[in-house]
């Protein structure tokens, strides 16, 4: 068992890869404190708006310039690790980075493909991290696209959808998914040689609504967690008929999953 007293656990993934599902699932450990994703602009979106990154830059009187250079941007980043760590303790901070967000805390003059500079500062504070990828992507990409038609992240039913319809854009989503597959190879690399981490798929991640055996066993190593019994959290799996919905949904269902088949050479 590793003494983290005090630490961060970093989810990371891309949009419905079952991110906020185990977010509510650890919560219920008793364990966390769960600050969701850290990086986003909505404050109804996360669990404590008040220490998402946005208001504490503005808390703090935080400018543009400030994270453009490198040294102020390392201490940004360290105050406010620090802070969401103080705030947890004596648990742990959970945080959630989907792909699209590590460049938000960044200085200027990084390539893309580069570890981004806020990953790199997490490692520096001995971070877990819990690495999700989805083998169906053609599944996590069209329930995007159906959130991005609706509205409706989580539970989503038959009766919300309605009689509406939809075509998807096979050429937008076969381009996503090749951005996916290289920000997970990215993100595979960045983690190889760093020991504090769980790289686990969707699949392997919950089954019938509860957490496998899998997951508990690797969260163990680092968290000194009790999982209840039964379902953790009230996020459920949405039991929408995509083929329904989605009046092209074989094409690009097929079209995606080729797509992963030619990109995704780290999981083969």
């Amino acid at each position: 068992m590793v003494d983290m007293t005090g630490h961060t656990i970093c989810i990371t993934a891309a949009q419905r890869a079952g991110t906020t599902a185990l977010q509510h699932a650890l919560d219920a450990t008793g364990s966390i404190v769960n600050y969701g994703e850290i990086f986003h602009t909505d404050p109804q979106r996360v669990p404590k708006p008040d220490l998402m990154f946005l208001n504490f830059t503005r808390a703090n009187n935080i400018g543009f310039a400030d994270i453009m250079i490198a040294d102020s941007a390392k201490r940004i980043a360290d105050q406010y690790i620090a802070l969401l760590e103080c705030d947890a303790h004596p648990k742990f901070a959970l945080i959630d980075v989907k792909f699209n967000s590590w460049p938000i805390l960044s200085p200027a003059w990084r390539y893309h493909s580069r570890e981004p500079f806020f990953f790199e500062c997490l490692k520096q504070h001995d971070a877990v991290f819990v690495f999700i990828w989805r083998e169906n992507l053609a599944e996590q990409i069209l329930s995007d696209f159906l959130f991005r038609k609706i509205g409706i992240l989580h539970n989503l039913d038959e009766e919300q959808v309605g009689r509406q319809t939809f075509e998807a854009p096979v050429q937008q989503l076969k381009w996503l998914a090749i951005n996916i597959c290289r920000s997970e190879a990215y993100m595979y690399s960045y983690l190889q040689s760093y020991a504090q981490k769980i790289i686990i798929k969707y699949e392997d991640l919950f089954h019938g609504g509860i957490l496998t055996d899998r997951f508990k066993t690797a969260f163990a190593k680092f968290v000194d967690a009790s999982f209840p019994n039964g379902r953790l959290g009230e996020i459920r799996p949405n039991t929408v008929d995509k083929q329904r919905i989605i009046s092209n949904y074989d094409e690009a269902a097929t079209a995606i999953m080729k797509t992963a088949a030619e990109h995704r050479w780290v999981y083969r």
